[in-house]
């Protein structure tokens, strides 16, 4: 195959992804809570992108977090990896810290949030329940797969990054 139309269709695409997340608004509102107090803290997370057993970083990868389902997803804000496959910090909103002081709490003293990974030439990445924590850097690495791997396969690959944490 030409290396130089490889080229072209890798530029066309940058081009194409650049604009779509110009597109996408940086900042939608979370879902109310029962308790409006709840979401008050802030923590962060910072996606890691790499590829080929994560040997690689992946730059350019589009970089979506949201709460919701895949089919029907808030957005909270997206970005592309830079050159060592790394995000920028994402501020997300959470829970109290003094909610996990308190043993008789009912309500999770984190808050979860979703990360969609896309890049050209790899499947989809979706992580789910990904704990942050209030004055916490989270950082949720992600390995991608060529598609040419995927053979028949190739939708989304999914993650739940879910566990209970007692604190």
């Amino acid at each position: 195959m030409d290396k130089n139309l490889i080229e072209k269709y890798k530029e066309e695409m940058l081009k194409m992804y650049s604009s779509k997340a110009k597109s996408i608004p940086a900042a939608a509102p979370l879902p109310e809570s029962s308790n409006p107090t709840q979401n008050t803290a802030s923590g962060n997370l910072i996606g890691i992108v790499t590829a080929v057993r994560a040997l690689y970083p992946v730059k350019n990868a589009r970089v979506t977090v949201f709460t919701g389902d895949y089919e029907n997803m808030n957005i909270i804000d997206t970005d592309l990896t830079d050159e060592s496959g790394r995000t920028k910090t994402f501020a997300l909103p959470t829970p109290q810290k003094s909610l996990s002081l308190d043993e008789n709490n009912t309500v999770l003293p984190y808050a979860l949030y979703n990360m969609l990974i896309e890049a050209d030439g790899y499947i989809k990445n979706i992580h789910l329940n990904i704990p942050v924590f209030s004055t916490v850097t989270s950082l949720q690495q992600s390995n991608l797969l060529l598609e040419e791997t995927a053979g028949t396969d190739s939708g989304p690959q999914i993650f739940n990054e879910s566990q209970k944490y007692d604190l």
